[in-house]
């Protein structure tokens, strides 16, 4: 714990300080005295050595008002008037010197004088981390540290304040980001992140921005971006599709399928009621949908006509589904009240399965000239995904939860096949991902993701947003498996301020009081220990615009100083891309929108 000392109050009894300094002050006067009057002779046709050299004799005749006799012939205007120019000059250098000096010395109200130093950040650090980075992936092992690129080496988090170095987190690393809107979670962490990632990368989004800045550098050499934009977020122009249903063979799948459609049930009552059951009934019509080669359409289709026997009679030709059947044959045949309640809960987190625009991304195309996405093949490429979609009720939410939890789910069949770890490892930016990609056991995904070289970065507006979906428990399980947790400004949650303020911790504030005593009335100091926090919820919530608050496993909490693409060394190339992407997607909205 770190004890910060008043800024401009010495230590220690007042008396013996003002004796130094005022020897101090006239022994420093008497210098500048003699060095006037030596510049005095010089500019009167003098030589320097004239008069006496500086000591107790030149002090002694000055204080008697010898300067005449001690410099005969140096006119003693000239003399005063180098001695003002020279005292002002001093002032002026002791003044810049002090103003400087106690802009580095701490304040007991300054939390970075208790926040992480550089050697207590240690393992986020360029050395420490291209060391992890050799260690984690054999494809840089051979490798000299000094020839790794940063962004091979980690994911870049920041600048510790006030003055330290660039800090990354490592390829096992998985993070937890709460960032207000405009507080440059999109420009520092979204964007930078799908740029410098070495291997595939999947990205979500509900707006354009993080596209645009990034498609045309993303394509580059051999790589391709594969877009999903059912709602129109960027006008992508559909040339790929992927088979929902594809692998959905077992009970497992189905169910994890089923839950991202009843997680987007807007109403939390009627999910908390009826969303076990509904779950149940939507992963029975999924089950036999997947094994009878048919689609998203029927599964829909079986939701509207809440007695057909079709899924049961396909579920019952396969043994080994015969629970499922019966489940769904109960359902079917339980009290009208029931059924509907479980029918409609199902039917409302499926709704945008009755968008034909939604449905054409997901289904297999009547040409049949489409090329088809295999998650397989996407986690051994450098490709990108980007999954778009808008929020609200009747977005593609659903598919765009499930195709990221695909693709994550691939990459870890893909990492145990090679070691136990994926190199290049695979970032998974879920920007949004409160609103349009609800993952159910993300927070369980998150105690074993990192170890296998796949790095969700999940970027929440606020922990509410988090409990909405993932509900207390789940929140607080996201929250205890991310290693690296980064807040940004504009947090005015007061629960959270007083949970960051509690896991900084205090530190001992000195404070200083005088008090006059005795006979001769002696002014005395002294100087006691107090404890505060380092980081008061207020102070949380006055976080700059450009700065967050970092909180990294093994690591002293830390502020540092996000670095937005735009103060990088890609800025130019960044922004003629996204130009260039900005301009072709309003020729296509143009073109889509025109009658």
């Amino acid at each position: 714990m770190r004890t910060l000392r008043p800024k401009t109050v010495p230590m220690g009894s007042v008396a013996p300080w003002l004796i130094v300094g005022g020897v101090g002050g006239v022994y420093a006067l008497g210098l500048l005295a003699w060095l006037a009057a030596r510049i005095a002779a010089v500019l009167s046709g003098h030589s320097w050595a004239t008069g006496p050299a500086f000591g107790t004799r030149f002090i002694s005749g000055l204080l008697r008002g010898r300067a005449a006799q001690m410099l005969p012939g140096v006119p003693a205007w000239l003399i005063a008037t180098v001695f003002t120019v020279l005292l002002a000059a001093a002032i002026a250098l002791v003044v810049v010197g002090w103003r400087l000096i106690a802009r580095r010395l701490p304040r007991p109200d300054d939390p970075l004088a208790s926040l992480a130093t550089p050697e207590q950040v240690a393992p986020l650090t360029p050395p420490v981390i291209a060391d992890r980075a050799r260690r984690l992936r054999p494809s840089l092992a051979g490798l000299p540290r000094e020839s790794l690129p940063p962004e091979e080496t980690g994911v870049l988090l920041g600048t510790l304040q006030p003055r330290g170095p660039e800090l990354r987190a490592s390829w096992e690393d998985v993070m937890v980001a709460i960032m207000a809107p405009r507080s440059f979670k999109s420009t520092a962490l979204a964007i930078p992140t799908v740029l410098a990632a070495p291997g595939p990368v999947v990205a979500t989004s509900n707006k354009a921005d993080l596209w645009a800045a990034t498609v045309e550098l993303r394509t580059e050499g051999a790589r391709q971006a594969w877009v999903f934009d059912p709602q129109s977020i960027v006008f992508a122009h559909q040339d790929w599709w992927w088979p929902a249903l594809d692998g959905v063979t077992t009970v497992e799948e189905a169910e994890r399928l089923a839950g991202h459609f009843i997680l987007n049930v807007d109403d939390p009552q009627r999910r908390d009621i009826w969303g076990p059951g509904a779950t149940e009934l939507l992963s029975a019509l999924v089950l036999a949908a997947g094994i009878s080669g048919r689609s998203l359409t029927e599964v829909y289709l079986w939701l509207v006509d809440d007695g057909s026997p079709e899924p049961v009679d396909i579920l019952e030709s396969r043994p080994e589904f015969s629970a499922q059947a019966k489940g769904l044959r109960g359902i079917q045949n339980t009290a009208p009240e029931t059924k509907q309640g479980l029918y409609v809960t199902a039917r409302i987190g499926a709704r945008c399965l009755r968008d034909p625009q939604i449905m054409k991304w997901v289904t297999p195309p009547p040409s049949g000239t489409l090329a088809t996405f295999d998650p397989r093949k996407f986690v051994q490429s450098r490709d990108t995904l980007y999954l778009l979609s808008k929020d609200g009720g009747g977005s593609a939410a659903p598919l765009i939860a499930a195709l990221a939890d695909r693709v994550m789910r691939e990459a870890v069949r893909r990492a145990e096949t090679r070691g136990g770890r994926l190199d290049p490892p695979m970032p998974v930016v879920l920007d949004e991902a409160a609103n349009i990609c609800r993952i159910a056991d993300l927070p369980t995904l998150y105690s074993h993701l990192g170890s296998r070289g796949v790095l969700p970065v999940t970027i929440l507006q606020s922990w509410a947003q988090g409990e909405t979906v993932w509900g207390r428990a789940g929140m607080e399980a996201l929250w205890g498996a991310a290693t690296v947790k980064l807040i940004g400004s504009g947090i005015d949650d007061d629960r959270l301020g007083e949970r960051l303020s509690r896991l900084v911790g205090p530190h001992d504030v000195a404070v200083t009081s005088y008090s006059r005593g005795g006979r001769d009335r002696t002014l005395s100091e002294s100087v006691t220990l107090r404890q505060q926090p380092i980081l008061g919820p207020h102070r949380v919530r006055e976080l700059r615009k450009g700065t967050a608050l970092l909180l990294a496993t093994g690591c002293r909490a830390a502020q540092i100083a996000l670095r937005p693409w735009f103060d990088g060394p890609q800025a130019d190339r960044i922004r003629a891309a996204e130009a260039a992407a900005i301009k072709d997607l309003t020729t296509r909205a143009e073109r889509h929108l025109s009658p």
